[in-house]
């Protein structure tokens, strides 16, 4: 206990890890539990000083069928902070209107135009901690709702009390009385003449919170003790062994540069594997990923096969040559353009989109390179000896090309074909040369005069093929 405050209650800037002078911004109802929270904050403001705000929005729903009593929480919220001498700033804003053009849920309409409002105010005034009320029913409903929607292990984890604040750099949001459940801040408020006002709409059972709330945590309690506090020992111990899956995971993407070989994807733990494909969508559009489109990712990557799997955010999954990698679907496809490129030792960046080639002698080459923005993925490689490297070039492939392949002359354009080289990739593939003379066509052939094998070679040309056009 701090002081006067009661157990339930934890010390926001304990649990942010932030200075205990550092401001405070309280997301305001008007609801019990808010109102207890506001309290909480002033008596806690008392012992230690500083600054706390609140923000309330709105939101232009239950207006005149609900004999507006969006305008009566607002004014309720006014006055309160007034009397606490606490700095409340407000809202209007067309929830109904704004859900309709974004075709989203009223519920998440709401909730996206609330933190936009708040990211806004601690903006500002250099705020870097909001935070909201929420509390043990709460957690046991989301953690409920989570699992009826097939969530995994991040989904039991239920409601954090700290997370990052993503719209700001380094902000957080704190729930200080994420343990209490609904019927000790309802004790709190009547023994502690916290006035409140009760919103109607969360009487109705119409949307699936609202019958979870009132159809099955009552039925709950009948059959077990606290059922609320329950959930918080499982989130407790969910987020426990989720912190250790996504250890492993970071450990299994470090240095991946946004593509990772198949077969070792494949090799991993199951739910290492998935957390994997969870923070490689995050990475590429910054959504999280279902479980029903990962386990799909995961059934994909059993076949190892190319293509591309179409998810949520506009994304792909993209399989190609053994590797795997998240693109932008609707970034356009490259136009090939004429090249050609002097080849060095070390990496090649060429004239095109797609592809860059490295080169070294006759040693391990690493499965993905990156200059500045652009990362590619091991594409094929192949060992040469008697090259002479200063006179070597890379360019499109040229109308009438010809390599020296087991005793003949081939066609390039024919030796594509044969080899099945996707065709839309065939116009920026890089065909090494020496002077007038093609040495390598990558999935092709090594010219007979060059081709040598590992134990004899004196290079070793590696091409790489860009993982994604337009990804973060």
């Amino acid at each position: 206990m701090i002081g006067d405050l009661p157990s339930f209650f934890k010390d926001p800037h304990t649990l942010g890890n932030i200075p205990n002078e550092e401001p405070l911004l309280l997301a305001l109802s008007g609801g019990a539990d808010s109102s207890a929270l506001l309290s909480l904050l002033c008596r806690l403001r008392k012992q230690r000083r500083f600054p706390l705000y609140a923000a309330h929005v709105n939101h232009s729903i239950r207006t005149e069928e609900y004999n507006n009593e969006a305008l009566r929480d607002e004014n309720f919220c006014k006055e309160i902070c007034a009397s606490l001498n606490v700095e409340l700033f407000t809202a209007h804003i067309d929830i109904p209107a704004l859900a309709k053009a974004r075709g989203q849920s009223i519920e998440t309409a709401a909730r996206e135009a609330r933190y936009d409002f708040f990211a806004k105010i601690m903006n500002d005034l250099g705020i870097k901690a909001l935070v909201t009320a929420h509390n043990a029913d709460d957690n046991l409903e989301t953690q409920i709702f989570n699992l009826c929607r097939g969530c995994g292990i991040e989904g039991i984890c239920g409601i954090p009390e700290v997370r990052k604040f993503d719209a700001i750099d380094g902000a957080v949001i704190i729930r200080p009385i994420l343990s209490a459940s609904k019927r000790e801040i309802l004790d709190f408020c009547a023994d502690n003449d916290v006035r409140y006002v009760t919103d109607s709409t969360n009487l109705e059972t119409d949307c699936t919170r609202n019958r979870i709330r009132h159809n099955i945590l009552p039925e709950l309690r009948e059959l077990f003790n606290s059922p609320e506090k329950a959930g918080l020992r499982l989130s407790q111990a969910a987020r426990e062994d989720s912190m250790f899956i996504k250890t492993e995971a970071d450990r299994f993407l470090k240095n991946s540069k946004g593509v990772v070989r198949i077969s070792k994807l494949n090799a991993l733990p199951s739910s290492v594997a998935k957390r994997v494909i969870r923070e490689m969508f995050e990475q590429q559009c910054g959504e999280k990923l279902e479980n029903v489109h990962v386990e799909e990712v995961i059934r994909y990557s059993k076949f190892c096969k190319n293509g591309k799997i179409s998810l949520p955010c506009k994304t792909d999954a993209v399989f190609f040559d053994g590797m795997l990698s998240f693109s932008d679907a609707s970034a356009s496809k490259p136009i090939a353009v004429e090249y050609s490129a002097t080849i060095k030792v070390g990496l090649t960046l060429l004239g095109c989109q797609n592809f860059a080639i490295y080169t070294a002698k006759n040693e391990q080459i690493p499965e993905s390179v990156a200059d500045g923005k652009d990362s590619y993925a091991l594409y094929t490689y192949a060992y040469v000896k008697n090259i002479n490297l200063s006179l070597l070039t890379a360019s499109n492939r040229q109308e009438g090309d010809l390599i020296l392949d087991g005793g003949m002359h081939k066609k390039i354009k024919k030796l594509m074909c044969d080899k099945k080289v996707p065709a839309d990739i065939r116009g920026e593939l890089p065909i090494v040369r020496q002077g007038q003379n093609v040495l390598y066509v990558p999935k092709c052939a090594v010219a007979d005069n060059v081709k040598a094998k590992k134990s004899d070679a004196d290079f070793i040309i590696a091409i790489y093929k860009r993982i994604a056009l337009g990804g973060n």
